[in-house]
């Protein structure tokens, strides 16, 4: 049975402080959402998604998944047609996005063998008020297998034009079903693994082949690189063999980007 429950207390709730969900292990998690309210530092400004920062998914103290903030969370949700509602941030662990039950359960976070689960976010360090609670769904128990995990490698480039990100990890046999590319003016972007070319397209391209398979494709914060599209985990970029592997984005402007990777992978690896 599926059943949707009140999680406990969030602990250090507050500005400038790290607010932790300590959560029940046993049985399975299809999603944590974070129920969030209060005011900016004018006390009348309701606060907004980037004031919840820093937000990481915890098993057994790794970090498991992690996100620069709210917004980052919720393009990406936005992203896979998974919805929003104010005052709401769901972390999702199944993906309602692919196109078979099997693939859709197939990340659900089992904790039957699982020592802790938490949950951490940073409030904002000048707001007013904060306030966080959370409520998740949940399934029957089951072991821990491939997980979605979330990483983000950030770079900097000093200079417009072709640049390349070289420094995305690809050990262990993990698959890669999305990279999402934050920054509002990449206007084109390939990827190369083992010297042949996996991805190649301009932003506008890219979001017109993304936007047929039901996708939102994120245009003024990021840049997509999905193979997903299907809903097929056997599309998915499969690391193992995988010695080298780059992504050439093409910048209107100098600054950062930050990439965010969607790996499907076991708690041991990457």
């Amino acid at each position: 049975m599926r059943k949707t429950v009140k999680m406990p207390s969030m602990a250090n709730v507050g500005a400038g402080q790290t607010a932790t969900l300590n959560c029940p292990v046993g049985l399975t998690y299809d999603v944590i959402s974070l129920e969030y309210s209060g005011k900016k530092a004018d006390t009348t400004t309701d606060i907004t998604l980037d004031d919840l920062q820093n937000i990481e998914v915890r098993v057994n103290g790794k970090a498991i998944q992690s996100f620069k903030d709210g917004l980052e969370v919720d393009r990406i949700n936005q992203y896979h047609g998974r919805g929003a509602a104010a005052g709401i941030l769901n972390l999702w662990f199944v993906r309602p996005e692919m196109a078979t039950l099997t693939d859709q359960r197939l990340t659900a976070l089992g904790t039957r063998d699982v020592q802790t689960l938490s949950v951490h976010v940073d409030g904002e360090s000048t707001l007013a008020s904060l306030s966080l609670s959370a409520k998740a769904v949940q399934s029957e128990p089951q072991l821990m297998g491939a997980i979605t995990k979330i990483k983000a490698f950030p770079a900097s480039f000093a200079v417009s034009g072709e640049v390349e990100i070289d420094n995305i990890p690809r050990n262990g046999g993990a698959m890669i079903g999305a990279i999402h590319l934050f920054k509002s003016d990449i206007s084109n972007v390939e990827m190369e693994v083992n010297s042949n070319k996996a991805f190649d397209a301009t932003k506008a391209y890219a979001e017109e082949m993304q936007s047929r398979y039901n996708k939102t494709p994120q245009t003024a914060n990021a840049t997509h690189i999905d193979y997903l599209l299907e809903g097929d985990l056997k599309q998915a970029l499969d690391t193992r063999g995988v010695q080298d592997m780059r992504i050439r984005p093409t910048l209107d402007t100098s600054g950062s980007v930050r990439a965010v990777v969607e790996y499907i992978d076991g708690f041991a690896g990457i």
